[in-house]
């Protein structure tokens, strides 16, 4: 009996950091023909390229079939040095660039059948795309693995150079860790990486200097009040501000968190605004007790024009994302919908082509998935999370990407980036991008986010504004308005408080309103703060007042209610205002209402005033008189 061979095109697809097994066969009988085991480092150097070698055994389920070739498409631009052998010899390998991937075939030697035989074979190259040096911080990521029957084992050993230091945050939790010759090495196993790629950083924050523009026009008849949205401290970063010119009327903070500077225009006016400072972007939270007040929390959850998460079709998918046995928590219900939109979505490139990107908004973006930019993975997931009750809201800002291919740009004509943010009530607001877990095949941007996530503004109670920095444009101005470099110099938060009081001369017997200004002379934020007021003899309404948050270069206004004893009180008096452990003292002068040098001009006036209405009255008598007679 003449044993029937069948020619077997085996395909294995990697997406940078996803792996999936996709046999294809000229007979399909067996599509699953054979089964595969992998032992597979990645070795990093100094510099971040990483040395990947897959140590793969193909096992044969079957007697009609054997593998002549295999194919690795890697969500990889940067691949070099690829080299195949076996226990025979160097294997041919083609090489070829697919768009955001390269195709890795191999050609093997041997033809391996029967039932249980094994082929035994050594893939290695090397990328870029694996590690990165991104300021103050390393960050490595590796591949997660798609469930497959006929993967029998998936070991990975992640090796960093020991001068990267602990790695702040890594996810899985490795099965093991060990040291040797100036290299950790973390080890861990297709369990794990099934449902998580490896995700490690070393360094535990990130610094970053800005230059921005904002240009502002008032094309109205009339003067107008308008405003730009300064990049704003959050959860995971710390902001400072150098510079403002020209300096603002006020710098304000709205309900999602943003600080609002804000400008007077006049009719016609056209203004350039110039931003400088500093951020540091933190691992984790910083925030150790979150609490979100059930105002925004109900705003969180409403339904916009595009979050529309009351659309029957978000309905209707989510209940099928979340299935009959959906989870209790926000956290899973989160993660299951991350997943979705991650895997659901296809990133469209050539969408960044256009002169204005239109945005799709969440319905359009789950019926017609394969054009999607950063906005539709955000708005998704932000009308599905909010139609299972999770508070979840937009952030637009910088992202730094060593690679533009696999980690893409999209918002604005100065190429920012939108990503998600959603409430748990234990860790407060977690921000993830589904975008780049797309992008990237499956790193894992759901259970740790990088610190190249820079916020510059916050959208929660409206899915349209307020507008990010790099968006404020006017006719004719084209250039680049976003510069974000990474920095070495860390930086201390300096609010630094400033009272001043107005008038400081009062008259006795009547109401008086003195104005106190507190402002922030600062580079940060001035944290909510009670105010006291004390005088020695004058008599204040109102001793006590709550001062919310100042921005810096902000301020925040109160007016006294003072009163005298009586119309004849004549002094100077202290007022002293207490704010942040600080006393600010102000000198008032009290004037009685009647005094011999201004008795003159009071006589005066009132037999002025008295005159008036005298010759008023007999002026209309005269007329009266004259009307009756000429009648």
């Amino acid at each position: 009996m003449i044993k029937k061979i069948l020619l077997f095109f085996f395909s294995l697809l990697i997406i940078h950091n996803s792996l999936f097994i996709s046999p294809v066969t000229a007979a399909l009988e067996d599509p699953q023909g054979f089964s595969t085991s992998y032992d597979v480092t990645y070795d990093v150097g100094l510099d971040g390229v990483t040395i990947v070698t897959n140590k793969i055994t193909l096992k044969n389920l079957t007697s009609q079939y054997y593998a002549t070739s295999f194919s690795l498409t890697i969500g990889s631009t940067r691949l070099t040095d690829v080299l195949a052998s076996d226990d025979g010899g160097s294997l041919e390998a083609n090489v070829e660039k697919k768009g955001t991937s390269t195709t890795i075939t191999v050609k093997f030697n041997q033809q391996v059948t029967g039932v249980g035989k094994m082929l035994p074979w050594t893939l290695s190259y090397k990328s870029m795309d694996f590690a990165s040096s991104q300021g103050r911080v390393w960050e490595v990521s590796t591949p997660k693995v798609a469930a497959d029957k006929n993967l029998e084992s998936y070991n990975l050993t992640l090796s960093v150079p020991q001068s990267f230091g602990t790695p702040t945050a890594i996810t899985p939790t490795p099965k093991t860790r060990s040291q040797s010759f100036n290299k950790l090495f973390f080890t861990f196993d297709k369990d794990q990486l099934q449902s998580s790629g490896v995700s490690a950083s070393f360094g535990d924050k990130q610094l970053f200097d800005f230059d921005l523009k904002y240009h502002l026009e008032n094309k109205n008849f009339f003067p107008v009040l308008t405003n730009i949205t300064l990049p704003p401290d959050s959860a995971f970063q710390d902001v400072i501000f150098q510079a403002i010119v020209p300096t603002p009327i006020n710098v304000t903070l709205d309900d999602d968190g943003n600080y609002l500077a804000w400008y007077r225009l006049k009719r016609g006016e056209r203004i350039e605004i110039k931003v400088v400072g500093s951020a540091r972007l933190y691992n984790s939270s910083k925030v150790k007790n979150p609490s979100l007040p059930e105002e925004l929390r109900t705003n969180y959850t409403q339904a916009t024009r595009f979050w529309s998460s009351d659309n029957p079709l978000i309905k209707s998918k989510l209940s099928e994302i979340l299935g009959t046995n959906s989870p209790e928590s926000n956290f899973e219900k989160a993660q299951l919908i991350h997943r979705f939109v991650a895997g659901y979505l296809r990133y469209d490139s050539s969408r960044l082509k256009a002169e204005g990107i239109e945005r799709l908004g969440a319905v359009t973006a789950l019926t017609n998935p394969q054009s999607a930019v950063c906005m539709e993975y955000t708005d998704l997931f932000i009308a599905l999370a909010r139609a299972a009750g999770i508070p979840a809201r937009e952030l637009d800002g910088y992202a730094y990407t060593a690679n533009p291919e696999l980690r893409p740009l999209s918002l604005s004509r100065d190429i920012l980036h939108a990503w998600p943010e959603f409430w748990d009530e234990k860790k407060g607001w977690i921000m993830i991008d589904p975008t780049w877990e797309s992008t990237t095949g499956g790193v894992d941007y759901f259970n740790k986010l990088d610190l190249n996530h820079f916020v510059f503004a916050i959208k929660g109670l409206s899915s349209e504004n307020p507008s990010p920095a790099g968006s404020y444009k006017v006719d004719g101005n084209s250039g680049k308005d976003v510069s974000v470099t990474f920095s070495d110099s860390d930086f201390e938060l300096k609010p630094r408080l400033d009272v001043s009081i107005t008038p400081a001369q009062i008259t006795a017997g009547f109401p008086n309103k003195i104005k106190v200004r507190i402002n922030n002379l600062g580079n940060s934020l001035h944290p909510s703060d009670q105010l006291t007021f004390a005088a020695g003899q004058l008599i204040i309404l109102n001793k006590n007042e709550k001062m919310g948050p100042v921005p810096s270069f902000g301020h925040a206004e109160f007016e006294l209610d003072i009163r005298t004893k009586s119309l004849l009180d004549s002094y100077k008096d202290t007022l002293e205002v207490s704010v942040a452990g600080e006393k600010y003292l102000q000198e008032i002068n009290v004037s009685p209402f009647i005094i011999f040098k201004n008795f003159p001009f009071l006589l005066f006036g009132i037999i002025g005033s008295i005159l008036v209405i005298y010759l008023f009255l007999l002026g209309g008598l005269i007329y009266r008189k004259r009307f009756l007679k000429s009648r």
